[in-house]
């Protein structure tokens, strides 16, 4: 009885296994259908100008080159989506200093910040601690602020900061003062190609947040997103975007 509850335990782990490989490539062949086909879009008129004397063949093939790196960008991003997904959780989940953490993002971003013309302030609670992949929490960090520096105008500002909530909750959160993302439109963010009308005109996929989110609930967070401290009419409204882990136990 025991060898058949665990033969019978194993084929149900070998089945979620494959199930979730199924789906992750079916996501994977779905969402970057579109990037493909742009880019060979691009690549024929290009060939075409060149071809007919009106190209430059360096300029054609440097943004061949952007739009391949875009297309991997967006292969790494569902595929990790994919993979949080048909895991469940975020796998190798230890103890960390998510101010150390955060702080090793912001000495990356503020050089970013500073070439784009934005104002960029890090501040973080000592003597957290948090359980959690890292490297997903680091991507998911770093796709909040490449959305954040992507939005913001020059002069315009951005907060990374880290602390503990009154539940006990972990908060890492990155406010802007760029456009905002309206209340109604703030569920539709975090799916996955969802770009909203006034990002038409911005480069790229719409899986930053969708990634973040997918993080979040692999580790049994949430991702919550308010207007941030902007003013209409100056900059704009802003964004706050909070990635919240559970409590450490």
């Amino acid at each position: 009885d025991e060898l058949a509850e665990g033969l019978n335990e194993m084929l149900d782990r070998l089945e979620r296994s494959m199930a979730g490989h199924r789906h992750a490539g079916d996501a994977i062949a779905h969402d970057l259908r579109s990037p493909l086909t742009r880019l060979r879009a691009r690549l024929e008129v290009a060939y075409l100008d060149v071809e007919a004397g009106k190209g430059d063949p360096e300029q054609a093939l440097g943004q061949a080159l952007e739009d391949t790196d875009g297309v991997l960008k967006t292969f790494g991003a569902v595929l990790a989506i994919a993979r949080l997904q048909a895991a469940g959780s975020a796998p190798d989940q230890v103890l960390f200093d998510p101010a150390q953490l955060a702080a090793d993002i912001a000495e990356l971003y503020e050089p970013l910040c500073e070439d784009a013309g934005l104002d960029f302030k890090a501040e973080m609670a000592e003597g957290l601690q948090a359980r959690g992949n890292q490297e997903f929490l680091a991507q998911a960090l770093a796709n909040l602020l490449d959305n954040a520096v992507k939005y913001t105008p020059s002069g315009g500002a951005i907060m990374l900061r880290v602390r503990r909530r009154s539940s006990g909750e972990i908060e890492f959160s990155i406010t802007d003062t760029g456009p905002g993302v309206p209340e109604e439109d703030r569920p539709r963010v975090v799916e996955r190609f969802v770009r909203l009308e006034n990002s038409r005109s911005q480069p790229g996929a719409g899986l930053g947040l969708s990634l973040v989110g997918a993080v979040a609930e692999a580790h049994g967070g949430r991702l919550e997103l308010a207007e941030g401290p902007g003013k209409v009419g100056e900059i704009g409204p802003g964004l706050r975007v909070a990635l919240i882990l559970p409590r450490a136990g």
